[in-house]
């Protein structure tokens, strides 16, 4: 990367405006994004709700309809929780764990910005560099302002974002794609547990489990044991695109190892569709991993849940907590703090599951393994796409493009 063509961010982007209440009446409408409002998976956030300035002026963060957002605190940041946002009123207004940056219109282009800013190596240097305690650990302002960032002229920077755009496009319809399958199973799930559903009989999570258990909280490394993190708790199944080994002892290892059938759920994440999302160790579907299947460990992030035997068919478990019911179930037991949201093992434990007819439960396993097979070709092909961006990028930034 030639030094004549990288500049600090701070010289060509404002980080955190303030705020100039004298354009704007008290019941004037502004835009407002809470935290969940920013897809990790989408590189731009659009409004979701409308609320008087008034109402939001004191104790929330200020944009402009263009401005970058990146959240500050961890998992938020680490998780890519950075978009371009699009306003429909002049101002919006969201989460103090917002981070604004503002480009200079005449230096830096705002597509370009948000590009560089979702690349993983963004986010790993800027998750070594917050501060804070654990659990509530930011990204400085000051880390925003050094970021060195190449700087290629304008029209060059627009070119570059409009690739970049195409092939992000080309990734979000594959993962639609992947949602559609999502919503196919749980249509057969519906058809097929319609009448149980209905039915006032329902047990306790926790008297079908054997027992809960937290994850590991070491860091990961170049050596250890292959270990799931949220990004692998995908919709309804494993997505095994990005693996991470971690080092454990072995008294701990044998406290966390993965045996077929168990469930993994998301304990915390800022955005609360995502929290109690849930899937199915499946030591067929890590055999083409490399790793040996009987190794497999889980961070701490997640919550295994291990059920006793003949109590219910983990896959329909696990789809029933996907429902609407079920999601309900799990989003009224989240609890949220410094804009994450997280839910426990006691929460989990109290949720209640109906009683399903065993040979029902048989014939949907067998539906949705064929439904399964296809979504593992999908996933393929998003790995594929996702390499390629990344390719894309890391050319982008070195001037290769």
């Amino acid at each position: 990367m030639s030094s004549a063509l990288t500049v600090p961010l701070g010289k060509v982007a404002e980080i955190n405006p303030t705020f100039k209440s004298a354009t704007i009446s008290p019941d004037e409408f502004v835009d407002f994004l809470p935290m969940a409002a920013v897809d990790e998976g989408n590189s731009v956030a659009l409004a979701t709700e409308h609320r008087p300035l008034s109402d939001v002026q004191k104790g929330y963060t200020n944009f402009n309809d263009g401005d970058v957002l990146l959240a500050k605190i961890t998992p938020c940041f680490e998780n890519g929780k950075i978009a371009q946002v699009r306003l429909k009123y002049r101002y919006g207004f969201g989460s103090t764990e917002f981070h604004v940056v503002r480009p200079h219109s005449e230096k830096l282009d705002a597509r370009y910005l948000v590009h560089f800013l979702r690349r993983d190596e963004i986010r790993v240097d800027g998750a070594r560099k917050m501060t804070g305690s654990a659990g509530q650990r930011r990204v400085p302002k000051h880390y925003l302002e050094s970021l060195p960032i190449y700087l290629p002229p304008l029209p060059e920077q627009r070119r570059i974002a409009a690739i970049l755009d195409q092939a992000d496009a080309l990734r979000a319809k594959r993962r639609e794609a992947l949602a559609e399958l999502d919503q196919l199973t749980q249509s057969i799930f519906i058809e097929m547990f319609g009448s149980a559903l209905n039915a006032p009989a329902r047990t306790a999570m926790g008297a079908l489990m054997e027992g809960f258990r937290y994850g590991t909280s070491e860091k990961s490394s170049s050596n250890g044991y292959p270990t799931l993190r949220i990004p692998n708790v995908a919709s309804g199944s494993l997505d095994l695109t990005e693996l991470k080994t971690v080092p454990v002892e072995p008294a701990e290892f044998q406290r966390l190892r993965l045996l077929a059938g168990d469930l993994l759920f998301v304990r915390t994440n800022g955005n609360p569709d995502n929290v109690g999302r849930c899937a199915v160790f499946d030591p067929t579907l890590v055999e083409k991993t490399g790793y040996d299947t009987n190794q497999f460990i889980y961070a701490s992030y997640l919550i295994r849940a291990r059920l006793k035997k003949s109590t219910i068919n983990p896959v329909v478990l696990q789809h029933y907590l996907s429902s609407g019911e079920g999601r309900r179930a799990l989003r009224a037991r989240c609890k949220t703090s410094a804009g994450q949201y997280n839910i426990n093992t006691e929460s989990l434990a109290a949720i209640p599951v109906p009683v399903l007819p065993p040979l029902l439960q048989e014939g949907f396993a067998e539906r949705i393994e064929a439904l399964e097979s296809l979504k593992i070709n999908h996933r393929a092909s998003v790995a594929e796409l996702n390499s390629l961006f990344s390719s894309l990028q890391h050319r982008a930034f070195r001037g290769e493009l």
